[in-house]
């Protein structure tokens, strides 16, 4: 099976359970979201990016997250571990745990402190994918948040310098990236990371697409892959609206309201990781409401048009 085949399809964006009191994720909250997205269909987990507030936690509480996720899903799920950080040792040390432990995949983030350059992130991507050369990497392109944009250019080097670089989670709105990333839909595996452009950029070629607010409502984004996959783009399009309104209404997947969803749902994920703050009394007045009645919306669609 190739890359883009195993990696293909709806990956959720897993939030990281968290006890703000005990200083520590909620254990006993993973093997229940696991089951959740599983018998949605989603074709696999990505934990400890941005909605999973990786960064914000030590490394050894990554490797123990990463541990709990990997044991929970296992033969149920593929799980892609984002193993970036600031300390290139360190990134090397979260991929090889990753790739010991039984990920499917490990995506890096670049750097964040400085601004580097092409020939700095080259040495940087290539250090990592020598330690876990048997595993596949995907490069992590969020300039929203690093600084470092990435970019097709090192994606097609990496690739032909170590061969386990089989793709990128791409997380921009700028077409003028993705042109540059859709030259190579054939060869590498593209994942989307950007809700509101998932339907075109499905259709354009991008392999799959990870999302923060597939964890409130995997079945819209399973279905709306599935039709854009059977050139069904009238029920694509209209997927694809519903997702616009639900990241509009989480304020674009931010991890605090996505986590408030899903407390609303019955998912005990707890509150965000610090130093983010639960939404403020004001930006939850209406929020429960307006998610039941989208998700009541999004579910009703999904069903009657199967």
């Amino acid at each position: 099976m190739s890359a883009r085949e195993r990696f293909s399809g709806v990956w959720v964006a897993l939030v990281t359970p968290w006890d703000r009191a005990a200083g520590r994720f909620k254990e006993d909250s993973v093997p229940k979201l696991v089951a959740r997205f599983a018998q949605a269909g989603v074709r696999g987990l990505f934990i400890l990016g941005t909605t999973g507030e990786g960064t914000l936690l030590p490394p050894e509480e990554r490797m123990a997250f990463a541990e709990a996720v990997l044991a929970a899903a296992q033969g149920v799920l593929p799980v892609i571990v984002h193993t970036g950080h600031d300390r290139p040792k360190v990134a090397q040390e979260l991929s090889h745990h990753a790739a010991e432990t039984g990920a499917s995949g490990v995506a890096v983030a670049p750097p964040c402190r400085y601004r580097l350059s092409p020939e700095e992130l080259l040495s940087h991507y290539l250090a990592i994918a020598r330690a876990v050369t048997e595993t596949p990497l995907f490069l992590y392109d969020i300039p929203v948040t690093t600084g470092n944009p990435l970019g097709v250019e090192l994606l097609r080097q990496l690739s032909q310098e170590a061969p386990n670089v089989v793709g990128a989670k791409v997380s921009r709105g700028d077409w003028e990236a993705w042109e540059g990333y859709l030259e190579l839909s054939g060869k590498s595996v593209l994942l989307v990371g950007t809700d509101e452009l998932a339907f075109p950029l499905l259709s354009l070629g991008a392999s799959g697409l990870v999302s923060s607010c597939a964890n409130i409502s995997p079945e819209l984004y399973v279905r709306l892959f599935q039709a854009v996959q059977a050139g069904d783009m009238t029920l694509a399009a209209a997927c694809q609206r519903l997702v616009i309104r639900l990241c509009r209404l989480t304020r674009r997947g931010r991890v605090e309201f996505v986590k408030e969803a899903l407390n609303a749902l019955g998912q005990d994920v707890g509150e965000p990781v610090p130093p983010l703050l639960p939404p403020n009394p004001g930006d939850r007045e209406g929020f429960v409401s307006s998610l039941l009645a989208l998700v009541s919306e999004a579910k009703t669609s999904v069903e009657g048009r199967r």
